[in-house]
């Protein structure tokens, strides 16, 4: 019986004729030929006996079926048999095993990218020459977005992230839940250590604290500061990209670096508000939950009107509890109540 085996998984997609090959064939462009492409199998599925003579009853030119069954067939996703006949394998199976050859083949694709980039700036930077590719101008949001992406899938070992309440940030925090349980994961699907500190003003987000303990459960570590200048995602000691939306809220003007002076500056940067940040601490338990609260806030450096908006509480009895807890504790500032309070368990 003449045909075609699905993939399986760790298979890479079959070679054969591409849309490409079909545009070429019937002069079309390649999003028409992958369309006929998608009206041919859609035609087939939804057909108990799908045969060659019938899609060309449909109205379909011959030259342009026998493409469209030969690249379906060679992704393995129906066989023709002698005859014009058409078995149409079942898409729970064939499909899922197509895209996860797509997958692996994406997955290499990026490590050898990553490879491929550290032989390029190494062999600039011997040359010690201006590069272009060294620092990239980015234009919006968007390219901020997707160049973050792609730095974090070339990451090997950690990232670091320190972010200010820009509008890039903002976009990040309105992500789904579900999004930021996330783990980061780089080249080859290693998971990446994933530290970041974040300026003091995040916490006036709506539901800033859900979001967080979502990111914590994804493999974040947070610390707190108030001084982070602007926004930056460093990745290993290779790459950064660099969010200046704070300044611009298109986006511009935002930058990948890949000179390694300027990442290891940054590198330096991050560490140094790491050291002096302050975590958030939500996982002592026993005593008023609200007081843990308002004590890890306090401890994090939010004001009373940033703990009031994130209790859901009046600032006036905020400001009644604040004073009220440090006399407890003994604390002489809000900073001392909070490190008393770690001390103790408290929070």
């Amino acid at each position: 019986m003449a045909g075609v085996d699905p993939p399986a998984p760790d298979d890479p997609p079959r070679t054969g004729p591409t849309p490409a090959d079909l545009a070429a064939a019937l002069d079309l462009d390649s999003s028409e030929a992958e369309q006929t492409v998608t009206r041919v199998y859609l035609a087939v599925v939804q057909h108990p006996e799908p045969s060659r003579s019938l899609l060309l009853a449909q109205g379909m030119q011959a030259p342009l079926v026998d493409l469209a069954l030969r690249l379906l067939a060679d992704r393995g996703l129906l066989r023709v048999h002698a005859g014009g006949e058409i078995e149409v394998l079942p898409p729970d199976i064939s499909l899922p095993a197509l895209a996860l050859a797509y997958e692996r083949q994406a997955r290499e694709a990026r490590s050898a990218a990553h490879e491929l980039a550290q032989v390029f700036f190494q062999a600039r930077a011997a040359s010690r020459g201006r590069d272009a590719g060294a620092i990239r101008l980015l234009d919006s949001m968007d390219e901020i977005a997707a160049a973050t992406a792609e730095a974090v899938a070339s990451g090997r070992e950690r990232i670091r992230t320190f972010r200010t309440l820009s509008p890039r940030t903002r976009a990040v925090f309105a992500s789904p839940l579900h999004s930021h349980e996330e783990t980061s994961r780089g080249v080859g699907g290693t998971t990446l250590d994933y530290t970041t500190v974040y300026d003091t003003a995040v916490l006036e987000v709506d539901n800033v604290l859900e979001v967080l303990e979502a990111r914590e459960r994804g493999g974040e570590r947070a610390r707190f500061n108030s001084a982070v200048p602007f926004s930056a995602v460093i990745v290993d000691d290779t790459a950064a990209v660099v969010d200046l939306s704070e300044f611009d809220p298109s986006g511009f003007g935002s930058v990948v670096v890949r000179a390694r002076p300027m990442v290891l500056a940054l590198i330096a940067l991050a560490d140094q508000l790491w050291d002096s940040g302050s975590p958030l601490h939500r996982t002592a338990q026993g005593g008023d939950r609200r007081d843990r609260t308002i004590l890890a806030l306090m401890a994090a450096g939010a004001t009373d009107a940033t703990i009031a908006r994130q209790t859901g509480i009046s600032q006036r009895t905020v400001e009644r509890r604040v004073r009220a807890l440090m006399d407890q504790l003994g604390a002489g500032t809000r900073f001392q109540a909070g490190v008393q309070a770690a001390r103790r368990g408290l929070i």
